[in-house]
């Protein structure tokens, strides 16, 4: 079937089956048979012969349609099906959180180029859910996430980072930071929105402890989020990795532990098994390194257990 529908293009684009066969390598009666086999398979009469050049029915401007994305989709897998072969690795493409890309982006590049030799590194930022698309599409090899991706088979998965939220308040605040209902009678509460999975872990988890605060301000970035705060207009919930940023640009806050139960979220790398070897692994640990670097740097008096570095080591 796929034979035939390059031959079809192969018509439409010289509007004669004799040229179409020569520019496949077939002869013309081979051509005009894997037409027939097409018009057979569809039920359809897809051009018309009584007209010279070649006329396409409607059915065969409809079909072309098709046939022009599904060629392209192949040439995709074919391409895809060669970078895997390839030694090295011509190409890698890396999903990361939005709120860490910039601070891994340059450590990553080395380690691409120099360790692996691969010359061209393709980085998408986003949030976990947009990760889980990519990888299913086979748009990206491996992701550095926040989400374990279980609704994905076949992948392996490298614990990096597990950390603690904090609460952030603007720099100085004074008001009392023990009560958060009352903190939300000084500050607005900003906070990530519903649709990102950050936002929907801290409300199911304050509605959990039952504890409702108004909605006034939100974001789908932790630096949206952190200006108002750093502005002095609001306070968030937020994680250290979540901080960095945020801090890079030059906004200044102070950091609480929550004055309730706490909360943590893992990041980890996922890959797809047995395609990377051992660079999944050498991935993780650098961006573990990168992170811990990152956070001492900005933040040099959170404490310890604010933030656990992970075993590298895969769980499937």
């Amino acid at each position: 079937m796929f034979r035939s529908i390059e031959v079809f293009a192969a018509v439409v684009e010289t509007r004669h089956v004799t040229q179409a066969a020569q520019m496949l390598g077939m002869t013309q009666s081979a051509a005009s048979q894997h037409l027939k086999n097409l018009e057979t398979a569809l039920g359809v009469s897809l051009i018309d012969r009584n007209l010279r050049p070649i006329e396409l029915t409607k059915a065969g401007i409809a079909l072309h349609r098709r046939a022009i994305v599904i060629l392209a989709e192949v040439e995709g897998l074919r391409t895809d099906a060669r970078r895997v072969n390839a030694a090295p690795l011509p190409l890698l493409r890396v999903a990361l959180l939005a709120s860490i890309a910039t601070t891994l982006a340059p450590a990553l590049s080395v380690l691409a180029r120099k360790t692996f030799g691969i010359p061209e590194l393709s980085l998408f930022a986003g949030l976990a859910t947009d990760h889980v698309a990519l990888l299913r599409a086979r748009r990206a090899d491996l992701a550095v996430t926040s989400g374990e991706l279980f609704e994905i088979e076949g992948l392996t998965r490298y614990p990096i980072m597990t950390e603690k939220f904090l609460l952030v308040t603007p720099k100085g605040f004074a008001g009392d930071v023990g009560d958060i209902t009352k903190l939300s009678k000084k500050l607005a509460f900003v906070r990530f929105s519903r649709e990102t999975p950050v936002g929907l872990r801290v409300d199911q988890h304050l509605s959990r402890l039952r504890i409702e605060i108004p909605r006034s301000m939100e974001g789908d970035r932790s630096s949206v989020v952190m200006a108002p705060v750093a502005s002095g207009m609001g306070f968030a919930i937020l994680t250290p990795t979540l901080l960095i940023d945020g801090l890079a640009e030059g906004m200044e806050i102070d950091v609480h532990p929550l004055p309730f139960t706490g909360l943590t979220r893992n990041i980890l790398l996922v890959a797809r098994e047995r395609e990377l070897g051992n660079l999944p692994e050498a991935f993780a640990a650098r961006t573990a390194e990168v992170l811990t670097q990152a956070i001492s740097a900005r933040l040099p008096d959170l404490p310890a257990d604010c933030y656990v570095v992970d075993s590298p080591a895969s769980h499937d």
